[in-house]
């Protein structure tokens, strides 16, 4: 029987509000991966009711960073950049929220330049997903269009949104936990009680690179 984390001690701020009068504020992140992670999942379970979300997904990675997170899902191309580092929680900040079919300029801007690659000849003026997909970023040598799909448990706790997610990348099914917040210290707060202190951080770009290999993978790391 797994006892529940208690929030009493957490700190006390309301990290879900939006101070930014309606954009999105800049949100930490700590996330891990593997499978040894039930005994996290269930002491989450034990602790709030879950709500589950299932999508499919595109992200879109270069072999340049991996601190630009482009991804489609429900029709919009979302891309968050990495702000910060601190106390091993990454920041990151919605950069563009775009709905398809996206114009050719915004693409170049904000898709191509953010991930660091040349942006290949955009013929059309605006694409769909599939034209991104298929017309410009298939035949890209730098770029990769990787298909996920997630089956996630979403717990609110202390101030943070706890993930707990069945993730398949290319074929591959994977597990990962994640806690997240615009309050840096409720993230550190809940990482300490889950006994993540010495866990390492890794990103969504970061896995997805080291799941696929080859020229994707990321330097120094296995």
């Amino acid at each position: 029987m797994h006892e529940p984390l208690s929030p009493s001690s957490a700190p006390q701020h309301d990290a879900g509000a939006d101070a930014s009068g309606g954009e999105t504020p800049p949100r930490f992140e700590f996330r891990v991966w593997g499978d040894h992670l039930e005994d996290l999942a269930d002491r989450l379970r034990a602790s709030s009711a879950g709500d589950i979300r299932e999508s499919s997904e595109t992200y879109f990675v270069s072999t340049a960073t991996v601190e630009v997170n482009p991804k489609a899902r429900r029709d919009l191309l979302d891309i968050k950049t990495l702000l910060a580092v601190n106390d091993g929680c990454e920041q990151w900040e919605v950069r563009a929220k775009l709905p398809f079919p996206v114009a050719a300029a915004d693409l170049a801007a904000d898709l191509f330049e953010l991930v660091g690659v040349d942006p290949p000849v955009l013929a059309r003026p605006n694409y769909t997903l599939t034209q991104l997909v298929t017309e410009l970023v298939s035949s890209h040598p730098e770029m990769v269009a990787v298909e996920v799909s997630k089956r996630r448990e979403i717990h609110q706790l202390a101030g943070c949104a706890a993930e707990v997610s069945e993730v398949i990348i290319d074929g591959r099914l994977l597990r990962t936990v994640a806690i997240e917040s615009t309050d840096l210290d409720a993230v550190v707060w809940l990482r300490q009680r889950l006994g993540l202190e010495g866990a390492v951080n890794v990103s969504y770009p970061r896995a997805i690179r080291g799941a696929i290999g080859g020229r994707f993978a990321v330097p120094g790391e296995r």
